[in-house]
């Protein structure tokens, strides 16, 4: 295929036999063992997943992966306070980066009981994480942890990453809405591309689709390429359960009020100050996070109905892209 991304095509339309979509289709997903029922993860990102993301997102089928922006000792409570709300530990994620003072919050994190770890870098192929992946397997060698490894947009990269000792490998180079990767450096590749070159490459690794997201259709392509989950940011992103206050927009009166949160990429001028890869964005107030996740799970169900699928399985195996053309696209977005 080309290198295309998610407003580049459409899935084409297929016979069903589904009866009803609420009922036959199942959205179940599997993470290298970890079953989830709606296969959507809470980036793991300052303004977005805290502890109640993480129980929102567990008591809604899906996953939240706690940030690491923040001292060891707060991470260290933020899961405590996810256990105390009685979510399985291996439905907690948490997060770890590659610097030498990253082997302290992983070893704190493992003795709290933590494990699911995602090791979360911009560029995930690099020598750091193969030698942070290595650490964490020579320290957990007695205890049952997964390992979810990135970012990265190659098969090469995929297949290296798994071979270091990931389990899980997060795709996605400068998709994201507050990520400005491709633009102050030129590197990347368009989102589905990279789902779709891995899952073709090496169909036996999981992947989680990480970045790009604007609707339920782009979680439904990036599942149909290859995908086994979609982690996202700024769609959950303004939402009541992520982290930081509500502001009133000052150019609305008191009856036309309206309100907004702040979002910025984990690469944001908020986490570090050397070089940018992400920007701070201003994004509308959404309420609870139930509601979009119900709407992207009635998304997915018609999408599956839509292809004549009743599982994920199916659904990759019988997907069939079609490359639009800029009257296409003008279409769609109506």
């Amino acid at each position: 295929m080309k290198a295309e991304s998610y407003s580049d095509v459409l899935l084409k339309p297929k016979y069903s036999t589904v009866p009803h979509r609420e009922i036959d289709v199942d959205l179940t997903s599997d993470l290298a063992g970890l079953k989830l029922k709606l296969p959507v993860i809470s980036a793991n990102m300052k303004n977005v997943t805290e502890t109640p993301m993480v129980d929102a997102m567990f008591h809604n089928g899906g996953l939240g992966i706690l940030h690491r922006f923040c001292t060891i000792e707060r991470n260290i409570e933020m899961f405590e306070e996810c256990c105390k709300l009685d979510i399985p530990v291996n439905r907690i994620g948490v997060s770890v980066g590659v610097k030498e003072e990253e082997k302290d919050r992983f070893q704190h994190l493992l003795m709290a009981g933590a494990t699911l770890f995602c090791v979360d870098v911009a560029h995930g192929h690099h020598m750091n994480v193969n030698q942070m992946i290595q650490y964490m397997r020579a320290k957990s060698k007695n205890k049952n942890i997964r390992i979810i490894a990135g970012n990265v947009a190659t098969p090469e990269a995929a297949f290296d990453l798994i071979s270091w000792g990931a389990d899980i490998i997060k795709v996605g180079i400068g998709p994201g809405l507050a990520c400005v990767t491709r633009k102050n450096t030129g590197v990347g590749v368009p989102q589905l591309y990279a789902i779709k070159s891995i899952h073709e490459a090496h169909p036996n690794i999981t992947l989680i689709a990480d970045g790009g997201i604007r609707t339920a259709g782009c979680i439904a392509k990036a599942l149909a390429a290859g995908a086994s989950a979609v982690m996202c940011g700024a769609v959950l992103a303004g939402t009541t359960e992520t982290p930081g206050r509500v502001f009133p927009n000052e150019d609305t009166d008191l009856v036309n009020r309206t309100y907004y949160k702040v979002y910025g990429g984990s690469a944001s001028y908020a986490n570090k100050t050397n070089f940018i890869e992400g920007k701070i964005i201003k994004v509308p107030f959404k309420g609870q996070v139930k509601y979009i996740l119900n709407e992207i799970k009635e998304g997915l169900e018609s999408c599956f109905s839509l292809c004549g699928s009743y599982n994920l399985k199916e659904l990759q195996q019988k997907s069939e892209f079609i490359s639009m053309d800029i009257g296409g696209k003008l279409e769609s977005e109506t």
